[in-house]
């Protein structure tokens, strides 16, 4: 089992404490995730805090621990009903299911757990989940129990996209340091991530997020945002979306159509927006029949 690192010559705050609970916990209830869906065939690929948190330990020094909320894992979509199966059996309490993801609750830890069969929302960017997991990587001495990882540009990738999907804006710093933290511990040429972003329908995405990085310091963002294809269109909308997240962001429902006005392509953007909407209605009505109460 990987160990979190810990430096006594350092004075930690009581965040920065909690932070380093919270990946312990994280960590714990990832091992119990792997060992429940190992016993069905399923090698779950690790997402987002957890994988982070980790890649922080690598550096030199290694870089401040990173809060987590819950834990995200990816699987195959014809994996997700077996892994949901074997994970109810197992005592974990489901919480609610969309068509992204499903939420469940380790009673035992007390964290939720994310088991994701899409990254994104149908039609949002081109984020194909078996081009994902068929690039994944296994990587079992990284926590000492098998899980895979995202290939490091699918990895870039998926935060640039997930910055924009939570309507994030230059005020979300913890994201905005995520994104110069996975290039300073993977690093990668600043042309190969500008064409990957770009075949994965997220350079209009790219210039938003990466724009905002690199205005907070992020040299690596700005050489990413120099190699994205020329789009004066793109520039445009990136202006206006920057605009209107400064003003309305995370929760707040009127933040969602610059979300979608970043996806590759207008016509793309306004089909996706209409299938948000749509399923955003069907969700909600779903939820309130699904949600059972958990335990605290």
């Amino acid at each position: 089992m990987r160990r979190l690192v810990v430096s006594t010559s350092v004075a930690f705050t009581d965040e920065d404490l909690e932070a380093a609970q919270r990946i312990a916990l994280g960590r714990a209830v990832l091992a119990r995730t792997a060992d429940v869906l190992g016993r069905v065939g399923v090698v779950p690929v690790a997402l987002k805090g957890v994988v982070l948190s980790s890649l922080a330990e690598d550096l030199s020094p290694p870089a401040p621990a990173r809060p987590m909320a819950d834990v995200d894992v990816l699987v195959a979509p014809g994996e997700r009903a077996r892994a949901e199966r074997a994970l109810d059996r197992a005592g974990f309490a489901r919480v609610w299911r969309t068509r992204v993801a499903t939420t469940l609750r380790d009673p035992e830890l007390g964290m939720d757990l994310d088991l994701h069969e899409r990254l994104v929302e149908p039609e949002l960017f081109r984020l194909d989940v078996t081009g994902l997991l068929e690039r994944a990587l296994r990587d079992d001495a990284r926590f000492g129990f098998p899980v895979r990882v995202l290939e490091r540009h699918d990895l870039y990738a998926h935060l640039v996209a997930h910055f924009v999907r939570n309507r994030s804006n230059a005020r979300d710093l913890r994201h905005v340091a995520d994104l110069a933290l996975v290039a300073r511990a993977l690093p990668m040429e600043s042309a190969a991530l500008a064409a990957h972003l770009d075949r994965t329908g997220l350079a209009r995405a790219g210039r938003y997020a990466l724009g905002i990085a690199a205005e907070a310091g992020d040299g690596f963002a700005a050489e990413v945002v120099a190699r994205l294809p020329p789009d004066p269109r793109g520039e445009i909308l990136v202006r206006g979306a920057r605009r209107w997240l400064a003003r309305f962001e995370g929760n707040d429902p009127r933040a969602t159509p610059a979300v979608h006005a970043l996806n590759a392509t207008i016509p793309r953007g306004a089909s996706s927006l209409v299938t948000h909407a749509a399923l955003g209605v069907t969700s909600r009505a779903r939820r309130m029949f699904q949600r059972r109460p958990v335990a605290p």
